[in-house]
Order: structure tokens, then sequence, then C-alpha cells
């Protein structure tokens, strides 16, 4: 249930069918409500982790920030956010 592999619709079947609980509007809006704030959460621990592993490359090898997205393969489109990000810090 806790597992953020499984869909919002899984979700809601499983506590129809295995606590019979009734899926009511309100109860469907907040199961979604849930799933995408753990969504969220998890997006922003691998943002984090991404972030310490640019840090750590830029330390430990002596490379430009640039440098180490390269080495992890970071796209394009989000070098941008993590150049961000590092000039906070």
């Amino acid at each position: 249930m806790l597992s953020s592999d499984r869909e919002v619709k899984e979700k809601k079947e499983i506590l129809q069918n295995d606590f019979s609980i009734e899926m009511t509007k309100t109860l469907e809006s907040e199961v979604s409500i849930m799933c995408n704030l753990s969504k969220g959460v998890e997006e922003k621990g691998i943002q984090k982790g991404i972030l310490l592993s640019i840090r750590n490359l830029m330390e430990t090898m002596g490379w430009l920030a640039e440098q180490a997205m390269e080495g992890l393969k970071i796209p394009e489109e989000e070098k941008r956010k993590y150049l961000d990000e590092l000039k906070k810090a």
C-alpha cells in the first residue's frame, strides 16, 4: 500500500478488496493526494542524491559542475536546475 511503485488505481482496489473500505469520492480524492505527495517526496530525494553526487565528483575529482553532470549522464534539460541549486549552497 505504501509502495510508490503501485498506481493510484491499484491502491484504491486494495483498500476496497482487501480492507473492505468503501471508495467514496472524498476517499478517492485523498488517496490520489497521498499518492501525489509520495511521488513528490521521492523526486525530491532523488534530486538531493544527484546534487550530492555532483558535489562529490567536483570535490574528489576536481571536476567542474558541467563535467560532473556529464559523468552522471544528467539530461541536458535538467542541468540548469542543478546548476542553480549548486549556486545556492
